[in-house]
């Protein structure tokens, strides 16, 4: 049986919780108001760099190391469409949107990054 105690501990820590999940979702929501840019790499090299915004649509095909693959950008996020690699781990990752998500095709030597493009003050945010 709980102790008066016990419940409080229990309302103390659903709060704090809750406050926690609130101010993540502040936070991600003013991270995604911000102009942000994809830039895909081949090789290492940069190939292509394009906003990514509201109302900017389409497919871009990338002619990788060992194969091809296919982007399309939607809605203010990106995928990875298509591919040629055995393992399609890049197809299956689905949409990003936030800096620093990035994916990534290691057969093709492919990486679709998204970058913001204003500076931020902070080095690096754990998630």
């Amino acid at each position: 049986m709980l102790t008066k105690a016990d419940k409080w501990l229990i309302v103390a820590l659903t709060t704090l919780s809750i406050t926690g999940i609130g101010l993540n979702l502040h936070y991600m929501s003013s991270v995604s108001g911000q102009a942000r840019s994809i830039v895909v790499t081949v090789a290492g090299k940069t190939v292509k760099t394009f906003p990514l915004r509201q109302g900017y649509v389409g497919e871009y095909r990338i002619d990788g190391h060992d194969g091809y693959n296919i982007i399309e950008y939607q809605g203010g996020r990106v995928r990875m469409k298509e591919a040629d690699c055995p393992d399609q781990i890049c197809v299956q990752q689905g949409w990003i949107s936030i800096p620093p998500q990035q994916i990534v095709c290691l057969p093709n030597r492919v990486v679709v990054k998204v970058i913001s493009d204003n500076p931020a003050d902070i080095d690096d945010i754990v998630r």
